[in-house]
C-alpha cells in the first residue's frame, strides 16, 4: 500500500503539469469575468504556477530532493514551451525572453546530468577496482534512485553500456557472482565478428553523412549520424564484454549473462532439463536465446513460479563443462533438499 501511494505522490507533479496547462489554455482563449471578460491576459500570470506552485509540488511529492529539482528544471522548462502555445501571440509579452532563457536551463539540467553520470560511473569503477561483482556496482545506486522496475531495468542496461566503454579494462571476469565461469566469445569467432562490424560502422559513418547531407538535408544527416554514432557505442561496449562478462554458476544459481544485457538468474533447483542442442532454435513465447552467431549449443528448461516451463537456448565456447557442473550441482542440491 506504501508503495502505491509512493508511486501515486512520484507522478503529481506530471498530473498538476497536465491540469495546469487545460486549465490555463482555457483561460487565455476564452472571455472570463475572471480577466474583465478578454481585457487582461497579462502572460506573468502564468509564472505564478510555472514558478513557484508546480516546484513546491516537486519537493513534496518527489524524493530524493535532487531529483525533485532536476524534475522542477525540467518541467520550468517544459512549461516555458507549452506557454509559447497556449497563449495568444498578442498577449505575449514575457514569454519571448522566457524561450531564450530554456536554453541555458537545457545547458544546465544536461551538465547537472552528466555530472550525476560522472559520479555514478566514479563509484562504479572504485566498486570494480575493489573486486566487487560489477553488476552489484551498477544496481546498487540505481536502486537507491529509483528502485526496482522497467525504469531501473533501462538504467541498468544504459550504465552498463558505459561502465564497459569507459572502466572495461578494470572488469575481470572472476569479479562476478558465481564458483564457475564460461566464456562465449570464441564461440563462432564472436568477438573477431564483432569488431569486423564495428570497423565497417566506423567506415559507413563519414560516407553515409555526406550522402545524406548532400541527397538529403543537413538536418537529417547529423540526427542519422548521432543514432548511428550511439548505436556505435552499444556494439563496442557488446564487444568488450563479450570477454569479461562470463555465464557463471554456484550452488544454488545459474547467472546468464550475455554481453551487456540484464542477467537472468535461474535456481538452479527449478531446472528440468539440461542437455546440448544443436540446430536452428526458431522464437517462441516460453524460449529465451542467448547466442551471437551460428546455432546454441545447450538447452535448459526450468520452472517459473506459475508452473509454467521456460527453456534457454545458449551458445558457449566449451558446452560440455557447463552441462557437467550444473548437472553436479543439480544433483547435489536434490540430495541436500532429500
Amino acid at each position: 500500500m506504501e508503495s502505491s501511494t509512493t508511486k501515486l505522490m512520484s507522478k503529481m507533479p506530471l498530473i498538476c503539469l497536465i491540469v495546469f496547462s487545460i486549465v490555463w489554455w482555457y483561460f487565455f482563449n476564452h472571455d472570463l469575468w475572471l480577466k474583465d471578460y478578454g481585457e487582461a491576459k497579462s502572460d506573468w500570470l502564468l509564472l505564478i504556477d510555472m514558478a513557484i506552485t508546480l516546484p513546491i509540488i516537486c519537493i513534496v511529492c518527489i524524493n530524493p530532493k535532487k531529483l525533485a529539482l532536476l524534475k522542477s528544471l525540467s518541467y520550468f522548462a517544459l512549461f516555458v514551451v507549452i506557454g509559447s502555445y497556449i497563449i495568444p501571440k498578442q498577449h505575449q509579452v514575457i514569454w519571448p525572453h522566457l524561450t531564450e532563457l530554456r536554453y541555458i536551463l537545457l545547458f544546465g539540467f544536461v551538465f547537472i546530468e552528466l555530472s550525476v553520470i560522472s559520479c555514478v560511473i566514479f563509484a562504479i569503477r572504485q566498486a570494480i577496482l575493489r573486486n566487487n561483482d560489477p553488476d552489484i556496482a551498477i544496481g546498487k545506486p540505481i536502486k537507491k534512485l529509483v528502485g526496482n522496475g522497467v525504469l531501473a531495468s533501462l538504467l541498468k542496461f544504459e550504465t552498463r553500456v558505459w561502465s564497459f566503454v569507459f572502466c572495461s579494462r578494470f572488469i575481470k571476469p572472476s569479479a562476478y557472482r558465481g564458483e564457475q565461469h564460461f566464456s562465449y566469445h570464441l564461440k563462432e569467432a564472436n568477438q573477431s565478428n564483432a569488431l569486423g562490424f564495428i570497423l565497417m560502422i566506423c567506415f559507413e559513418i563519414p560516407l553515409m553523412h555526406l550522402v545524406i547531407h548532400f541527397v538529403w538535408s543537413a538536418f537529417a544527416a547529423n540526427v542519422i549520424t548521432i543514432v548511428t554514432c550511439l548505436s556505435l557505442v552499444f556494439f563496442v561496449a557488446e564487444y568488450l564484454a563479450m570477454s569479461r562478462r562470463p555465464i557463471s554458476i554456484d550452488s544454488k544459481f545459474l547467472y546468464v549473462r550475455y554481453g551487456v544485457f540484464n542477467c537472468l538468474s535461474i535456481p538452479i533447483s527449478d531446472i528440468t532439463m539440461i542437455k546440448l542442442s544443436s540446430g536452428y532454435i526458431r522464437r517462441g513465447p516460453n524460449i529465451k536465446r542467448f547466442n551471437f552467431s551460428g546455432n546454441p549449443n545447450i538447452c535448459i528448461s526450468y520452472q517459473l513460479n506459475n508452473n509454467d516451463v521456460e527453456t534457454v537456448y545458449l551458445g558457449i565456447d566449451n558446452p560440455n563443462s557447463l552441462v557437467s557442473a550444473l548437472a553436479i550441482n543439480h544433483t547435489h542440491q536434490s540430495k541436500t533438499l532429500n
